[in-house]
């Protein structure tokens, strides 16, 4: 459709050129009176193709920059063609009919400065600016036009014979300065399509770049030949102004046709091209403008209801509709690889909860596997450390079974089981402690050592306790083993025993324990047990241990 439409313009700017060359071909045989009529006709013209093309132009172009520098470009066209139409049919006074003449230069400066300033906007995003050090190009381009507009005082461009009454167009010699003109003319547009070739990424085949081609061999033919005034040039196209307007049209539109200057057309190809894209392009009505290889045929009512939102189609596809100026945009995405993707992910996610459940079904028996055998460990733990007061306790109910109401040897018995007990109990937390890997409040020791000193006391034992560790908490192993040492002695005097005194203190900087026991048994059998700690007795069977527990004070 978009081939179909650029063909009709074509067609339709070929004829108005071809009726304003019939135009010209038959106002030459005319004469001078009667022709002023067509020529202005040929003129409207040629006006109306410059300003069809800048509004075309305008809505193609989206480089804001280059859009503005294109637009220019036109305007200055029409400007000569407008000076052209004052100076030959309507300005009848010769001295402005020369500086019409001289505003000719005015398009033929700024013309290749724009499209040099347009080939620098290729490759830019839409906002893009040209750099302000660019813009020092508008100096010589005003230098030159100011020695145009300027002539008739030095006379630098064009040379007007010296006995000349009037000055004209139509007798005069070319000079430095408008070779200068016409250099900045050719740099200009030279380095412009360098530019433009260098910055193109549009990748067309060879024979689109055939009009582009043939329109620069045009103009610089009709250029070089119109220069050297050849007979055939001037018969066939000697209003410059036209055909200069006519051709630099036709160069940059060829520019655009083969993609050195990108425009918003081409949609067709575009389409076409996307072979991957089901993308269709509707009018307000859902009348499709441009579709791509592989749309389908998509009825207007399912492209309506998707204007609220994407909406299910069969074989597992969703048509997509978006609005863009004059219709909108229509699209299906198939779904059915994210649909078969979903399912695998529901059935690898059910898969995983039931994973999840058993794994934790299995942590928890297992957990609980652990806390038992964790438990069973601490109650053999604790058995064995106590295991010979047990026995002990064990002998000793069974011993009192047997006294058959003797009370003061059951007394006895209970009380040294209280004792045995006390030391039972006591040790169990102190173990336990050790276990866990925490320390130990002094209070705990002290008040492990006088809860069994008040049992020794049903015994008929004196008992005193002193405690002054110089620290607030003890390692755990470090108080195990004071109480150990206590209970050892004990029992090993308890048979005799009638006094104890306790002392756990800080002496010359190491802790200690230092027990006195008032017994007539043996106690040097506990240096064999217990081989760091030391042992004296008096004569009054009075026996002094002393066992250290480690460094001194922790501040």
């Amino acid at each position: 459709m978009e081939g179909k439409k650029n063909r009709t313009r074509f067609l339709v700017v070929f004829l108005m050129v071809l009726a304003a060359f019939v135009i010209r071909m038959v106002n030459r045989k005319l004469p001078v009176e009667k022709n002023l009529f067509p020529d202005f006709i040929r003129t409207f013209l040629h006006m109306g193709l410059v300003m069809a093309w800048s509004v075309s132009l305008f809505r193609r172009v989206l480089q804001t920059q280059a859009r503005r520098y294109l637009c220019a470009i036109a305007v200055l066209m029409f400007l000569w063609l407008n000076f052209k139409a004052f100076k030959y049919f309507i300005i009848q006074d010769v001295h402005i009919g020369r500086y019409l003449w001289y505003l000719y230069y005015l398009s033929l400066v700024y013309i290749p400065l724009f499209i040099l300033f347009t080939s620098l906007c290729i490759g830019r995003t839409e906002e893009y600016r040209l750099p302000r050090w660019i813009r020092l190009l508008h100096l010589p381009a005003a230098v030159l036009f100011g020695l145009v507009i300027t002539n008739d005082l030095h006379q630098f461009v064009f040379r007007f014979p010296a006995d000349a009454l009037l000055f004209t167009d139509y007798d005069y010699e070319h000079r430095l300065g408008y070779i200068l003109v016409f250099a900045w003319f050719t740099i200009c547009t030279f380095i412009a399509f360098a530019n433009m070739l260098t910055r193109n990424r549009a990748k067309r085949r060879k024979k689109e770049f055939i009009p582009l081609i043939v329109s620069l061999v045009m103009s610089v033919t009709y250029i070089v030949t119109y220069l050297f005034n050849l007979p055939f040039t001037m018969y066939i196209a000697g209003d410059l102004s036209a055909a200069c307007c006519l051709l630099f049209c036709a160069v940059l539109e060829s520019c655009v046709y083969c993609g050195l200057l990108p425009t918003n057309i081409r949609y067709e190809e575009m389409f076409a091209a996307s072979g991957e894209t089901n993308a269709q392009i509707v009018d307000e009505q859902y009348r499709v403008r441009y579709s791509s290889s592989r749309a389908e045929p998509i009825p207007a009512e399912k492209m309506k209801q998707a204007k609220d939102g994407p909406i299910p189609l069969s074989g597992k596809k969703i048509l997509h509709t978006m609005p863009i100026a004059g219709g909108y945009t229509v699209w299906t995405e198939d779904v059915s690889e994210m649909t078969k993707l979903q399912k695998e992910l529901m059935e690898t996610k059910e898969e995983l909860t039931e994973r999840s459940a058993m794994l934790k079904y299995e942590y928890e028996l297992e957990k609980e596997r652990k806390t038992v055998e964790e438990q069973n460990r601490l109650y053999d733990l604790l058995t064995d450390s106590v295991q010979n007061q047990i026995n002990q306790i064990s002998r000793l109910m069974k011993a009192y079974e047997l006294t058959d109401g003797d009370t003061e040897k059951g007394d006895e018995i209970l009380s040294r089981i209280a004792v045995l007990g006390s030391y039972v109990k006591r040790k169990k937390h102190l173990t336990l402690s050790i276990y866990s890997g925490i320390d130990i409040p002094e209070l705990e020791l002290k008040n492990a050592l006088a809860e069994s000193i008040r049992y020794l006391q049903f015994m008929n034992v004196r008992g005193t306790l002193f405690v002054d560790t110089e620290r607030e908490f003890l390692p755990g192993n470090m108080a195990v083993v004071a109480y150990d040492f206590f209970e050892a002695a004990v029992e090993a005097a308890l048979d005799s025993l009638f006094a104890v005194g306790v002392t756990v203190s800080v002496v010359s900087e190491v802790l200690r324990i230092r027990l006195v026991l008032g017994c007539k048994e043996e106690l040097s059998g506990l240096l064999q047990e217990w081989p760091e700690a030391s042992a004296e007795v008096s004569d009054e069977d009075e026996w002094t241990l002393v066992l250290p527990l480690g460094g001194g004070a922790v501040r």
